[in-house]
């Protein structure tokens, strides 16, 4: 349960320099009225953020309200058939008058929801008495700070137009990114520990500890699921484990079996890009992408040309005979990069000297 009376170093395993940023941001935006824009990985603990900033805020007295994409949720309820998505919008921000408001996965809010709450965000407590007097023809002002959840890379459903600019940018001037749990190793004995207490509290395991030689076995996995699934394996492993202390073999018997992260530089060429495509293809499922090709061929095309240029000095020739081009090729393909150009723009010596400053 959190404490309404705790500071958010008390909720938010912070021992890596990432989720350090995390909390000093969470201070930072707690004081302010204004929304903020949570995002991360699904399973980095989006919720667990906004509920300890708003226990770390002024509104910390009043109730935190989390509604699905579909603006219901345990303390709004299901909503009516008729209810429309300005209707919805406005009975969620009724349900967390005076609270916090947390909508997740912002960017699967239907265009009405997406108005009614562009509409419903005021600049902040200084200008409340301000509002009232402008407020609309129902006379309804809505005294709620709003915080959304949503993937890392929202600026594409903006570009796509699945989630309005104008909401996104109201929320965007105060973003917290989480960190997933593969970039923030250093919390994962801590944060497995604390899961490993409460799991063993609840069923009568509560002197349960945990060997140095297991703590390495889970540095080591990946963690695709974050923290959702370090606290599964957790309350696997409490209800598993033969003795006391959770061993090595009891964490080998329990995470799926994948294969070893490798360095990207010892990758062959292949697997490099495939790699590299993987992460892209998920992060852009359900986004309209039509010049895939042309794309992953420009990305790889300009950085080769680059290289050989600077390998052969300049010469365009020797160039051509390295790529297997024909020389009118290369010169063509050079034009339409901007390569050409800005081969011949080159720095003066003190712009060089400027340039290593930056």
């Amino acid at each position: 349960m959190l404490r309404k009376q705790s500071k958010p170093r008390d909720f938010l395993v912070a021992e890596s320099p990432a989720m350090r940023s995390v909390v000093e941001a969470v201070e930072r935006y707690a004081g302010t009225d204004q929304p903020v824009l949570i995002c991360g990985e699904h399973g980095t603990g989006r919720e667990l953020v906004a509920r300890v900033l708003h226990l770390a805020s002024p509104r910390r007295g009043a109730r935190f309200v989390s509604v699905r994409p579909t603006l219901e949720g345990p303390d709004v309820g299901a909503a009516p058939e008729h209810d429309d998505g300005d209707q919805r919008a406005k009975r969620a921000l009724r349900a967390a008058a005076g609270g916090t408001l947390l909508i997740k996965d912002v960017v699967d809010l239907p265009a009405t929801s997406q108005r009614a709450l562009r509409k419903a965000i005021r600049p902040g407590e200084l200008h409340r008495e301000k509002d009232k007097k402008k407020a609309d023809s129902t006379g309804e002002v809505y005294d709620v700070r709003v915080v959304g959840s949503g993937d890392t890379d929202l600026e594409s459903a903006v570009a796509a137009k699945i989630l309005s600019r104008e909401l996104y940018e109201q929320m965007s001037g105060q973003r917290i990114d989480v960190p997933p749990l593969r970039e923030r190793v250093a919390d994962v004995p801590t944060l497995f520990e604390r899961w490993v207490r409460h799991y063993g509290d609840e069923v009568g395991r509560a002197k349960m500890t945990v060997s140095t030689r297991a703590h390495a076995r889970l540095v080591k996995y990946p963690w695709p699921g974050n923290v959702a699934e370090l606290k599964g394996i957790a309350r696997r492993l409490v209800v598993r484990a033969a003795a006391s202390k959770i061993e090595a073999g009891d964490v080998d018997g329990v995470l799926p079996k994948v294969a070893e992260r490798v360095p990207l530089e010892d990758l062959a060429f292949e697997d490099m890009v495939k790699a590299k495509l993987v992460g892209f293809l998920r992060r852009m499922d359900g986004y309209p992408v039509h010049d895939l090709y042309e794309k992953v061929v420009q990305r790889v095309e300009r950085p080769l040309l680059e290289l050989v240029l600077q390998h052969t000095g300049g010469n365009q020739l020797k160039a051509a005979e390295l790529l297997g081009l024909n020389r009118n090729t290369l010169r063509k393909k050079l034009a339409e990069l901007g390569l050409e150009e800005s081969r011949r723009k080159k720095p003066s010596k003190r712009g060089r000297e400027d340039e290593a400053l930056d």
